[in-house]
């Protein structure tokens, strides 16, 4: 059986999770209130965010990892923070 493994890089440490689906609401709950730019903000959440995730199911079910780089902060004062999610084996 394969779990999902699920990190922010600097802001919420890896973890398991039984499936992406209880992984995505965790990630954006994180996510959510960061000082992030709307543009990017609405990218984001269209990937992790309440109705997202076929396209990070599609990329798991190919290649068994997904990533995105997550910019907080404002246009010239920013700091670079890899989401990741990987598939895990039990």
């Amino acid at each position: 059986m394969s779990a999902v493994r699920a990190r922010i890089t600097g802001i919420m440490r890896p973890a398991v999770f039984p499936s992406l689906d209880h992984a995505l609401p965790v990630l954006w709950e994180h996510v959510r209130r960061l000082p992030i730019r709307a543009a990017h903000r609405d990218f984001i959440r269209l990937c992790i965010g309440p109705g997202g995730g076929d396209g990070i199911a599609h990329c798991l079910s190919h290649g068994g990892r997904w990533s995105v780089t997550l910019y907080v902060g404002e246009l010239t004062d920013w700091t670079a923070h890899p989401i990741t999610i990987t598939t895990h084996q039990l």
